[in-house]
């Protein structure tokens, strides 16, 4: 039989592959129990008991055992070919809706055959739910990514992959502007010290909506643990002091917001950033004017003397008196 050569047609044939591996069976996999260690395949779930019927030494099917959940400690699933292919698709430029319904219905199936087990340590549906968030987040489907991760929260709290879940939740309400859940579920979670990106998503997430919420102290204090603890990551130091510079305004904190519009300017100029330090010193000129006299360095605006004169323009974009 003979296939395209296409990417999109080889990729959908190894996902199906995959597929209909995982659902043809529940294993054998490797099962660690308080008391043993075999090989085994997944039978019927009776609330607190798990019916396993155990490999043989030939590799064929043995007797079929009840064992309380309560003492199983590890099932050893390998990694579902469609976690490497959500993976790719997330890493994806230009990735196209029949992929991203080809990962999602796999991981669909996924879930569906395993789901009876997912409180069981190694049951890989949490990771498989996180998946489908993550690639609804890619498209910007933000309420569907939050419905996954808060399956996660009400069913597997105590779940390995429920912090993770928490922040992703949270990044999500920020960008639908629900700040006040974000606030709800950013706030007081561990911070993922071992996955810098979501570090930093969740950092930025929280300064966003602490600051919609207009709590300015906060906000900055999300803000900038980008810029003194995460500054390389992301362009964490650039974004994080931009957004610090309308929470300096809003607590009229004027040589704190002249000092941070003369590092963005001397550090990132013809950027973003510099762009929006430039119109925060339109805006504030006056009382960035009267700031300047406090201040060593070049000067972000005119002095306040200087601001009186009438006809007086100033790119603010640039420091004053540079080219």
């Amino acid at each position: 039989m003979m296939y395209s050569r296409h990417p999109l047609a080889w990729f959908l044939l190894t996902l199906s592959l995959g597929v209909l591996s995982a659902a043809a069976q529940l294993g054998p996999y490797p099962i660690a129990t308080k008391q043993a260690r075999f090989d085994g395949t997944l039978g019927k779930r009776d609330k607190d008991m798990l019916w396993i019927t155990r490999a043989g030494s030939d590799g064929r099917g043995g007797p079929q055992i009840g064992v309380p959940v309560a003492d199983i400690v590890q099932i050893q699933v390998p990694k579902p070919t469609v976690f490497s292919a959500a993976e790719r698709l997330q890493a994806a430029p230009r990735a196209t809706d029949a992929q991203f319904k080809a990962v999602h219905d796999a991981l669909d199936q996924l879930i569906r055959t395993l789901r009876s087990f997912r409180d069981l340590p190694g049951i890989p549906v949490n990771e498989a739910l996180l998946w489908k968030g993550r690639l609804y987040q890619k498209k910007g489907l933000w309420r569907e990514a939050v419905r996954q991760y808060e399956d996660i929260l009400m069913n597997t709290p105590s779940s390995p992959l429920a912090t993770q879940a928490q922040i992703l939740a949270g990044v999500a309400y920020e960008k639908m502007g629900e700040h006040q859940f974000a606030v709800e579920y950013l706030g007081d979670v561990e911070l993922p010290e071992e996955d810098e990106e979501l570090l930093s998503a969740m950092l930025y997430s929280m300064g966003n909506s602490y600051a919609a919420l207009e709590n300015h102290d906060n906000a900055l204090m999300a803000y900038l643990s980008l810029v003194v603890f995460y500054p390389y990551l992301y362009d964490n130091e650039a974004r994080g002091l931009a957004a610090a510079l309308d929470c300096y305004a809003a607590l009229e904190e004027w040589e704190p917001l002249y000092r941070t519009i003369q590092t963005i300017q001397a550090t990132y100029p013809d950027t973003a950033a510099a762009k929006r330090a430039g119109e925060i010193a339109s805006e504030y000129q006056t009382q960035l004017g009267r700031a300047g006299h406090f201040v060593d360095g070049p000067k972000v605006v005119p002095d306040a003397e200087q601001t009186a004169v009438s006809g007086t323009t100033v790119d603010y974009s640039k420091p004053v008196g540079s080219n």
